[in-house]
């Protein structure tokens, strides 16, 4: 087996525990309605792959949910998930996980899409404030996020997650919703938004360490 670096080793078990989310999602082993049982049950995968990641009695990985961090783009903000690998009791590399979960039902389209790129550029603060990895995991069953708005002056197009969709990066993004007035994006890099379908569910993982 080849050796991983720290950073490698969480990267790979974030996304070997992703798989394993979607396919216990989608095979209804796991009862997701909302966010909070999203968290608790990708967290809980979270820990039991990164024990198995565990090769050495000094290794230990650690799951916490709701973690405040000051400071994130001037603001104080709770993640969703933070991982941490630790050797001889220290840190020795961690990551910061954001989540989104909506259904067609919950309606509130561009409020949802302006959330999620406000917690990507959320993630881009965590890689300046001391985390090695950044991830923002979504899923729905309403594939309108997936595609392609044609009104120019819209929500849906300015704030786009559609497939294949390039993020632009050193650029300004202020939302027109009054409700979603104090939030301003701009992101240091490009991101690609790219869905995967099963049955009637769309899964989204977008790495923000490294865009695409």
């Amino acid at each position: 087996m080849h050796l991983l670096s720290p950073k490698e080793k969480l990267n790979e078990i974030i996304e070997k525990s992703w798989e394993i989310f979607i396919c216990q999602f989608t095979n209804r082993r796991l009862i997701v309605s909302k966010e909070a049982p999203f968290q608790h049950n990708f967290g809980n995968i979270l820990r039991q792959v990164g024990d198995l990641y565990c090769f050495s009695r000094t290794e230990q990985f650690y799951v916490d949910l709701e973690v405040r961090e000051e400071n994130i783009n001037g603001k104080t903000k709770y993640i969703d998930i933070t991982c941490n690998l630790l050797k001889d009791g220290e840190i020795i590399t961690k990551a910061a996980i954001e989540l989104k979960f909506k259904k067609k039902s919950q309606g509130a389209d561009d409020e949802a899409r302006i959330d999620a790129y406000s917690d990507i550029h959320s993630l881009e603060g965590c890689i300046k404030s001391g985390y090695d990895l950044a991830y923002f995991f979504m899923i729905t069953d309403n594939g309108a996020y997936t595609r392609k708005s044609k009104k120019l002056d819209s929500t849906a197009y300015i704030f786009s997650m559609c497939n294949d969709h390039v993020t632009t990066a050193n650029l300004d993004l202020v939302p027109k919703l009054k409700t979603r007035k104090d939030i301003k994006v701009n992101f240091n890099q490009a991101y690609k938004f790219s869905w995967k379908n099963i049955d009637e569910n769309y899964f989204l993982m977008l790495p923000v360490q490294s865009g695409f």
